[in-house]
């Protein structure tokens, strides 16, 4: 999408502002309390986290921290209790014209500071609504089931509402040893060449959607403030080779996955695979040992690796102004750049920060080709 057609949307970029709900409650309309700086930070493969800072909410004579309700007083601290619900959303124009919370969450944290000379601020932090899958560990097992419909079941155990993508092969038996529910989701990802995350109150768990439109175009000096390209080397192979044992047939299994069965190729560029046999005039080949038991199993577990180490090969942050179409599994044109660096790009992560220098987005970028 053009950065102009953007503008329109957004109003020209004009007007940041934010919505901040707790428990229901607009902390900045509502309660009419001064909030200095919000960020959200998004990551794949994470739970999301926000931060907001509340200015000039102290009340000297009563020495708490305490916000007007309707001629109510209300303290502040039994406001932001510990696993209140959290809405934020950063944009621009009219705050009742928004849309949908960029992040829906719940409230883990809070910190004060009392320095010398100056007002005492308190800042609320938190995660969105994966949070639940990060606290704990637990044994589970399937047998004879997809990985998606283990994702599907922990994300109910959790009570977070999915948009799951069903994978393949049937896996005869899928294991969780003493892990947290993150971090097993991290594993299903892995193997699956997939990704998830939370998004419009949802988990989603698929394939990388890195051919799916760019959502902006940002050239540098047009939206697009700074860019730290790097292309390097350093983890392609040419080949991946994942051995296994099948328990039903008594005998070892191989999968493969070689230079060009990744994905996203562009025309006219190289994938790190193709580039790394050029360098070295050989053919180098990563070896991996995996609970897999099946010829498919092994094959996907191999091109998986393949893909997640190609998606290494070029890797860059930058800084924008504020759009809040960035985020994870999103991808981005990038203009202005010389012939090599511009192009469109796979977002990984993304931060949106309004304080006093305004809305700016920070994010990190991904390709496998150049």
């Amino acid at each position: 999408m053009q950065i102009a057609e953007l503008e329109r949307r957004h109003g020209d970029f004009y007007v940041p502002t934010a919505v901040i709900k707790v428990g229901g409650e607009d902390v900045l309309r509502d309660l009419y309390l001064a909030v200095s700086e919000v960020s959200v930070d998004f990551k794949e493969k994470a739970a999301a986290r926000f931060s907001f800072t509340i200015a000039s909410a102290f009340d000297w004579e009563a020495r708490e921290f305490l916000a007007t309700r309707a001629e109510e007083r209300v303290d502040l601290l039994e406001l932001f209790a510990f696993g209140r619900k959290v809405e934020i959303g950063v944009g621009y124009g009219d705050p009742a014209k928004l849309g949908p919370p960029m992040l829906t969450g719940v409230l883990t944290e809070i910190t004060t500071n009392f320095a010398a000379g100056s007002t005492p601020t308190l800042t609320v932090s938190g995660y969105d609504d994966l949070y639940p899958l990060t606290v704990g560990k637990n044994t589970r097992h399937w047998e004879n089931k997809p990985d998606s419909v283990a994702v599907e079941d922990i994300a109910g155990i959790g009570g977070v509402a999915t948009d799951v993508r069903p994978t393949s092969p049937v896996k005869l038996r899928i294991d969780q040893n003493k892990e947290s529910d993150m971090a097993f989701l991290g594993k299903l990802a892995e193997r699956n060449g997939a990704t998830f995350y939370h998004r419009n109150r949802k988990l989603y768990f698929g394939r990388r959607q890195n051919d799916a439109s760019d959502v902006v175009e940002l050239d540098w000096g047009q939206g697009l403030l700074s860019f730290r390209p790097e292309a390097n080397l350093a983890r392609q192979v040419a080949e991946v080779q994942v051995h296994g044992w099948s328990a039903a047939k008594g005998e070892a299994v191989l999968g493969r996955a070689r230079r060009g069965d990744d994905s996203g190729h562009a025309a006219g560029t190289e994938s790190g695979s193709e580039r790394v046999v050029t360098a070295l005039s050989s053919t180098p080949v990563l070896h991996m040992r995996a609970a897999v038991h099946t010829q498919a199993e092994a094959d996907a577990r191999a091109k998986a690796a393949l893909e997640e180490r190609g998606q290494d090969f070029v890797t860059g942050s930058g800084e924008s102004i504020g759009v809040p179409e960035i985020l994870p599994d999103t991808n981005i044109a990038l203009g202005g750049l010389g012939r090599a660096f511009s192009r469109t790009y796979y977002v990984s992560a993304a931060t949106h920060k309004l304080n006093g220098r305004g809305y700016q987005t920070t994010f990190t970028v991904q390709e496998s080709t150049i």
